[in-house]
């Protein structure tokens, strides 16, 4: 590279950490007065910004880059085979599930299937979940389900409190789930959330907050979830300060994260999908 390509980059490089520092003091310090609107405009800007930074500096590491050739995070084979062994299991009345102690770790997902939450209607009678969820057992070393433990249906119990709580009804969700080598539930979960982009689930960043188990006094200040937000009703949730955001902000993401992600409407789309 000439030498004067090499001070320009330079010069561009130190321009560009200079605007961050910039934008960082004045989220800490000086934040204009946005509407909730506009911030979430800015959040999308300063996600797309960051994918730039990721991908100049992999161009720029002198250490080569392989490809992860085998990786349930990612959409191979091994996962697209989860997926499709997942979808082929009947879902099941949630409430139900709940009901029935059983043994197990691994990924399971919860779809909507009722009339009543307007919002929500895109998903009724489709294969898209709502929330994807893994449990985890307490040995990760466990090698059958019954050593894993009664993990997932630990969380579909915690679950079905968090729905009652919000005020819906527990007969208006379906369920299924799968017991999973101890160990593999977070690449399975990942590669589920990448391919059904639940919007109950953090990673989405639309209405998430169903999965926290509640806050402590000291944290009460943190502002309440959007999923608290819609479906008010856990007293911890209650205590906190204020909404994350309003809403009406929380249904027209809901809006235009359908209108982006259409829901996998059957099987049939779901295997075109996965291109089975």
């Amino acid at each position: 590279m000439p030498d004067k390509r090499k001070v320009d980059f330079d010069r561009k490089l130190q321009a560009l950490a200079d605007a961050a520092t910039e934008v960082k003091r004045m989220v800490d310090e000086d934040l204009p007065d946005f509407t909730e609107r506009q911030l979430v405009t800015r959040d999308c800007t300063l996600a797309q910004i960051s994918e730039l930074v990721h991908q100049a500096r992999y161009c720029i590491d002198p250490a080569k880059h392989d490809i992860i050739a085998i990786s349930l995070g990612r959409p191979d084979a091994l996962s697209r085979f989860f997926a499709f062994s997942f979808i082929e299991r009947t879902k099941v009345d949630f409430t139900a599930l709940a009901d029935s102690k059983f043994y197990g770790s691994g990924v399971y997902a919860l779809y909507y299937a009722g009339t009543e939450i307007d919002p929500y209607l895109p998903l009724t009678g489709t294969e898209s979940p709502i929330y994807v969820g893994k449990a985890v057992p307490d040995d990760p070393s466990a090698e059958t389900a019954f050593h894993q433990g009664l993990a997932i249906w630990k969380r579909l119990k915690e679950h079905r409190r968090s729905i009652v709580a919000g005020g819906l009804n527990p007969a208006d969700f379906r369920c299924r789930h799968v017991v999973i080598q101890s160990g593999m539930e977070s690449a399975v979960e990942d590669f589920m959330i990448r391919l059904f982009k639940p919007i109950w689930n953090k990673e989405i960043k639309v209405c998430y907050g169903i999965g926290k188990h509640g806050d402590a006094a000291a944290t009460r200040r943190n502002n309440r979830s959007p999923w608290d937000t819609l479906h008010p009703g856990r007293k911890w949730a209650d205590a906190t300060a204020e909404d994350q955001a309003s809403r009406e902000v929380i249904i027209q993401r809901i809006e235009s994260h359908f209108a982006k992600n259409p829901p996998i409407a059957d099987k049939v789309a779901m295997l075109k999908l996965l291109a089975l």
